[in-house]
């Protein structure tokens, strides 16, 4: 739409152009620039924040494959060695190279700035609440299922989605093991936003300790709020009974960091994710597992395709910190030989 105004405002028409074996001038390639960074409605001359520059540059890029395949498209009906497909390909490239130039340029986010996992200090914290040591809620049922969900995000490394569309039926308390399934636009599911799983479909192990307190919530806390009977997700709102929603699910991290326990502004359900893999890790290199094996394993757990590249990012934390162990093992070696290279 952007690009439409643009070239209505100069009575330009791409297809006639096109036909004519000419295509965008410098200065028009420059004024669609300029269009891609204004609000809709400064063409309505209605007052209008100021464009932010990622979403100019969105703009910008959509705009430009657009052309690409708008102008290729024509370039296809035609003979390639007929005169005067090579000039329109070239005026076509060039004017397509012009207005990718004039995309703003974005910096790439502080390594810093990046989501990571909790630090071990944060995660002895969180172990506070998980162990009911430090009670962050005051309603008895709120409490026990608010520490199993932390235990499921910890102990399984799963996302909030497959988080809250875990069913009794996915559980088998006799196998000790979880079904963690894709349900998308689940007919029996009553919730407006749906949890969806953006992973692949997994069984995952749980331990007897996990599988003990879960089948006690089941049996003793859940079984006592309201329409819990009536449908099979696991973890349901207080009173209700109905479904946990993605909001009540966010309410409990709400609670946490506001409880006064100095755990992380940014604590969420995939904190707790990048957690889990910065333990797995860990747990890898003590067991002296291959790179290569602990990725697919990493894979499986995860959910993801074995060919992904996934996990780094989920990782940073671990990497960094054998980075730093690294250097300081070198910055050691080199005091002890005196300095000598």
């Amino acid at each position: 739409m952007v690009l439409q105004m643009a070239l209505d405002q100069q009575q330009i028409d791409l297809d006639a152009r096109m036909r004519g074996g000419k295509y965008l001038q410098i200065h028009e390639v420059d004024l669609i620039a300029r269009t891609a960074n204004q609000p809709i409605r400064a063409f309505e001359r209605e007052p209008a924040k100021q464009l932010s520059r990622a979403s100019a540059a969105n703009r910008l890029h959509y705009i430009l494959q657009y052309l690409r395949w708008q102008a290729f498209g024509y370039l296809m009906q035609l003979d390639a060695h007929e005169n005067g497909y090579l000039a329109l390909r070239d005026r076509v490239e060039k004017a397509c190279n012009a207005l990718k130039a004039r995309s703003p340029c974005l910096s790439i986010r502080s390594q810093s700035d990046q989501r990571q996992g909790l630090s071990d200090k944060s995660l002895a914290v969180l172990q506070t609440v998980v162990d009911g040591v430090q009670q962050v809620w005051k309603n008895e049922h709120a409490q026990a299922r608010n520490q199993l969900m932390l235990r499921w995000l910890l102990e399984l490394g799963i996302r909030r989605g497959e988080l809250l569309g875990v069913r009794l039926c996915d559980i088998n308390f006799q196998r000790l093991e979880v079904f963690i399934a894709r349900q998308a636009d689940a007919k029996e599911d009553p919730r407006a936003k749906q949890p969806l799983a953006k992973t692949h479909e997994r069984v995952l192990p749980l331990s007897d300790e996990l599988a003990d307190l879960t089948h006690n919530y089941v049996m003793w806390c859940r079984a006592n709020q309201g329409l819990s009977r009536r449908h099979e997700y696991l973890f349901v709102s207080g009173g209700t009974g109905k479904p946990l929603s993605l909001a009540g699910a966010n309410k409990l991290f709400i609670a946490l960091r506001e409880a006064g326990l100095n755990l992380p502004d940014d604590l969420t359900a995939h904190i707790l994710r990048h957690s889990w893999n910065d333990r797995f890790s860990k747990e890898m290199k003590r067991a002296g597992v291959s790179p290569e094996h602990e990725q697919k394993m990493r894979s499986v757990l995860m959910g993801w395709s074995p060919t992904s590249e996934t996990a780094a990012t989920y990782t940073r934390r671990y990497v960094r910190e054998r980075a730093s162990g690294a250097m300081k093992l070198m910055q050691g070696r080199l005091h002890i030989d005196g300095g000598n290279p």
